[in-house]
């Protein structure tokens, strides 16, 4: 004893030592965590830079969010230093530099300074060194492992240099802000203009976490295995020590997170225990299938997902509820998990989800091998999605799929296009193949069908058998009193119109059943249209281009664009109209581009559509809207069709055209007779001509039958909306009177129609504001009126400048000039473009004796300048001012531009004309042709060294047109006619 004692009392001795030892530090090891790993640098005078000194101080807030603290497998604990990796020091003293650092519910910093932050380190000078410089606080900072943390930097010196440079990581987020400025008071001052930055300095903490037991959780890669290997990541709280892995198989490990390979098959529960000085904890993870060995569907291919992109590819599988994660295509490529079996009863829905990767919306496709060939036939598409994000569908599964074997299941996303097949390799996406066991189905069948269309002009309707669990045979009661059907989805054609109550039966060897749909179909034969004589269908669909929307006097319809090309929608979308009344229409068009929209109304029921049928337009419009006006028509009180055509600007010319990109769709109209005598309702397009031309349109109410204009220069007409041409200058008043079988209206217009003097056409008036003016077209004219009521306003106009583009000289040829006599009035001609340039002149007077050359000036450069001066009273009542035409030469000389056009023939024409120029065509020549309203009907580009150049005019409306043929040098019209 007494030498054992002693032995045991050293022994003792030397665990107390050791037990005092570890008392005298703390038990939980210093940890080191880095916050951004990012390359991005500020210069030596941007910002964010925590040691900046590119100004006098700098003051930075950082915001660290809890979650990435977390990720970087930090816990609650204490925060003992903050470091900062500098790529570049400046190697400078900063003075009072201080660090402090607190927490906040902010997620995104905003241009305030976050409050309430406590000083950890300094204030102290400090000199920034390459690589990692550490404060060490002078009281670790405790953290409580779930709120954000903002860390600031300040410092205020006597001098400035330039900054260190910093490596710094991008952030999602506003993650810095600062402040720089010579004020001394940047690090209590709430005041100044703050800079927010989406970046962030690299920051180093050291940290410890609490005295406190471990709290064990770990992550396993797959509940489901088809090859035995499966990755644990430990997740475990307060800094374990040691590990002790349990897989479930009879094998362990102890290492913090193992890649395990389990041999066998079965179901496996994976355990772990982790232990620190405080204490230790116990957590199982989810069952773990292992069929390595088990049965396989059988596969002729499998893609190889070869280009693979970070967020593109399959995220999750979701079959019968059973969900299966993964990671993207770039991380794991094509997967097989086949292995997996899901099991599916004949003719039941199976239920199919596929989720995708975030970066980009995706094209998913699903195909499963109900025959079990090994092959994926077209007709075992069973999900199809188009640039989603996440897919579903629910498939009936068919009564000869191949039952109780493994069928494949393949999901395929790919981007920017859809997969090219089901063996085809993905360009950036992922395909993954699963498996389903289709069993018999122990259950009598359910019932279930759809018809189409529910209501019907011609009695024809399609029944689609949609019923589950495998019925063997099929019983149909139509309501009709006629024969039943025993196909699985019959067609079936009702004789007369009513209203019918359809069922079905379905039967199987388990059962029957009965699905029993009243007075689901409605016939209506009365409303079948006279069939029409051609269907326009769209050549080729393209960019949104369509009818998406119809709604006019009682139809709503709703629709795709002309994706679907051409729609009979007349059965059931019938409107009630009235003729010679006005109806508001509205018709929406697919996409983001202008449409021509005409609409044609078949008002003698012979299934083609006349000229005078066309009842409403609009050009160049996108969802437009109005008011149409129902013609006379001579059948009443039955359906006729309705024509809708939307298409491209300038492409629509009959109703029997198919469409360019657009679409036409086909409604029905009821007519009833207008009992009321008409309203005559009349407009004219322009009312101010210069060639006479004056389109006047019929807008009267209640279906005239005839009538009768008088356009004040003893012309007359009994068109309904006639074309008419005035011959001499004047001020006319219009009259229409509107006759039908209950009476007639007249409409007066007094001093509608002003037809001014041609010369006066086409022309630029001269600013009278204090507006300057720039043209920079070669050819126009200017003119001056003479002042108002004989006097000109006084003070200086506006400058008026003419500056062709690419013009060697511009030529002002004067055909008239009566200024008057006063000195102080006058006109001022500047040799450049500005009234700062050279001075050509101040003239007066009357005639073109007063002006340079007779009245032809030509400037030295590109460009010339006019301005009116007028410091006294106006000219004689009779003064006519002035009117000058300029032309501009790319030559350098000074030539009279000559009309392009030689001759036009034939004229009048008939489905085409031909233009013949007097000169080979130069480049940049371009034809236009407008009707007598103005709009545009054609433009054609002329081709270099042309003489000649045909319009197709098949088609035109008969009337009077013009003609422009424009050039780099100007613009010359020609009317024509089309006969």
């Amino acid at each position: 004893m007494k030498i054992t004692e002693p032995a045991l009392t050293g022994r003792r001795s030397v665990v107390l030592f050791a037990s005092a030892l570890l008392l005298s530090f703390p038990l939980c090891a210093q940890q080191t965590i880095d916050i951004g790993t990012g390359t991005l640098t500020n210069d030596f005078f941007t910002y964010p830079a925590p040691y900046g000194n590119a100004q006098n101080g700098a003051r930075h807030q950082m915001l660290v969010l809890a979650s990435e603290l977390q990720a970087a497998g930090m816990s609650a604990g204490d925060i003992s230093s903050v470091a900062f990796d500098v790529s570049s020091a400046a190697f400078v003293d900063l003075n009072g530099f201080t660090v402090s650092i607190g927490t906040t519910d902010v997620s995104d910093m905003t241009p305030a300074w976050v409050q309430g932050l406590t000083p950890v380190w300094g204030p102290l000078t400090y000199a920034d060194q390459d690589g990692w410089n550490t404060h060490t606080f002078d009281t670790p900072f405790s953290w409580d492992g779930v709120s954000n943390i903002v860390v600031q930097t300040c410092f205020s010196n006597n001098v400035q240099n330039f900054n260190a440079q910093f490596f710094q990581s991008a952030t999602a987020f506003n993650s810095t802000i600062s402040r720089s400025t010579p004020n001394s008071n940047v690090c209590t001052s709430n005041g100044g203009t703050l800079n927010l930055f989406q970046q962030r300095p690299n920051m180093r903490f050291e940290w410890s976490s609490l005295a406190a037991p471990p709290i064990a959780a770990f992550l396993q890669s797959a509940t489901f295995t088809c090859d035995g290997n499966v990755q644990f990541t430990d997740q475990t709280q307060h800094l374990p020590t040691t590990w002790h892995w349990d897989f479930g198989d009879s094998d362990t490990d102890t290492v913090a997170s193992p890649l395990h390979v389990y041999l066998a098959d079965g179901v496996y529960t994976p355990v772990l225990i982790v232990t620190n000085p405080y204490g230790s904890d116990t957590v199982s993870g989810d069952p773990i299938t292992v069929s390595a060995n088990g049965p396989r569907p059988i596969a002729a291919c499998l893609p190889v997902s070869t280009g693979t992109v970070q967020g593109l590819g399959i995220i999750s599988v979701t079959i019968e509820g059973h969900v299966t994660t993964s990671p993207d295509a770039a991380t794991e490529g094509y997967a097989d998990r086949s292995c997996q079996l899901d099991t599916v009863s004949a003719g039941t829905l199976l239920d199919i989800t596929v989720e995708t990767a975030t970066a980009a919306p995706q094209f998913v496709r699903v195909w499963v091998d109900w025959d079990n060939s090994g092959d994926f036939i077209s007709s075992e598409l069973v999900l199809s999605a188009d640039n989603v994000l996440i897919a579903s569908a629910s498939v009936l599964v068919p009564v000869f799929a191949v039952q109780n074997t493994p069928l494949r299941l393949r999901a395929m996303v790919d981007y920017p296009f859809p997969p090219a097949g089901p063996c085809a390799d993905p360009q950036y996406g992922q395909a993954e193949d699963y498996a389903v066991v289709v069993i018999p189905n122990p259950d009598p069948p359910q019932a279930i069908f759809s018809a189409s269309p529910t209501f019907s002009c011609n009695g024809v309707v399609q029944f689609t058998d949609a019923s589950l669990n495998t019925p063997s045979s099929w019983t149909w009661d139509f309501g009709d009193q006629g024969p039943v059907s025993n196909e699985t989805s019959p067609q079936h054609t009702y004789a007369a119109s009513g209203t019918y109550t359809v069922s079905l039966t379905v039967t199987n060897t388990n059962g029957s059943n009965t699905q029993t749909l009243t007075d689901l179909i409605v016939v209506d034969l009365s409303a079948q249209l006279v069939a029409s004589a051609c269907t326009p269908a769209t050549q080729g669909y393209c960019c949104g281009y369509g009818i998406a929307s119809v709604n006019f006097a009682g139809i709503n319809s709703t629709s795709v664009d002309g994706i679907e090309g051409y729609v009979d929608r007349s059965c059931g979308n019938t409107a009630q109209v009235t003729e010679g009344n006005s109806y508001p229409i509205s018709i929406g068009t697919g996409g983001t581009n202008d449409h021509d929209v005409v609409v044609w109304m078949d008002l003698d029921n012979n299934g083609t559509f006349d000229v005078n049928e066309q009842v409403w337009s609009v050009s160049g419009q996108q969802n437009p809207n109005g008011n149409l006006i129902v013609p006379s028509a001579t059948v009443f009180g039955t359906p006729v069709r309705m024509r809708i055509t939307g298409d491209v600007v300038g492409e629509i010319s009959g109703p029997c055209d198919p469409p360019l990109y657009g679409q036409t769709e086909d409604y029905s109209v009821i007519i009833t007779p207008n009992p009321n005598p008409p309203v005559a309702v009349f407009t004219a397009s322009p009312t101010t001509t210069c060639t006479g031309f004056v389109q006047f349109t019929d807008g009267s109410l209640a279906a005239p039958t005839s009538w009768s204009w008088d356009f004040g220069d003893t012309g007359s007409s009994s068109d309904p909306s006639p074309l008419h041409q005035y011959t001499a200058p004047g001020t006319y008043t219009v009259s229409l009177t509107v006759t039908n079988a209950n009476g007639s209206d007249t409409q007066i217009s007094n001093n509608l129609i002003h037809f001014v003097e041609p010369a006066l056409c086409d022309t630029i008036p001269m600013p009278f504001t204090f507006q300057d003016v720039t043209d920079t077209t070669c050819q126009g004219v200017l003119v001056d009126d003479g002042g108002s009521n004989g006097n000109y306003f006084p003070g200086t106009s506006g400058a008026f400048t003419i500056a062709p583009q690419s013009a060697d000289i511009v030529v002002l040829t004067f055909s008239q000039f009566q200024w008057g006599n006063n000195p102080n009035r006058y006109l001022a001609i500047y040799d450049g473009p500005d009234v700062f340039s050279t001075l050509i002149g101040d003239f007066n007077g009357n005639g073109l004796n007063q002006l340079p050359n007779n009245g032809v000036i030509t400037s030295s450069g590109p460009s010339i300048t006019l301005q009116q001066d007028g410091q006294g009273g106006g000219p004689p009542p009779n003064s006519a001012g002035f009117i000058l035409t300029w032309d501009c030469s790319f030559t350098g000389i000074a030539e009279q531009a000559m009309d392009p056009i030689g001759n036009v023939w034939p004229q009048p024409a008939e489905g085409h004309f031909t233009i013949g120029f007097g000169r080979e065509a130069d480049e940049g020549w371009k034809l236009t042709v407008r009707d007598a309203v103005g709009s545009t009907v054609a433009i054609d580009a002329v081709s270099k060294g042309e003489r000649e150049h045909i319009f197709d005019a098949e088609g035109w409306a008969s009337g009077f047109y013009v003609l422009s043929v424009e050039t780099p040098r100007g613009r010359w019209n020609r009317t024509i006619a089309i006969r």
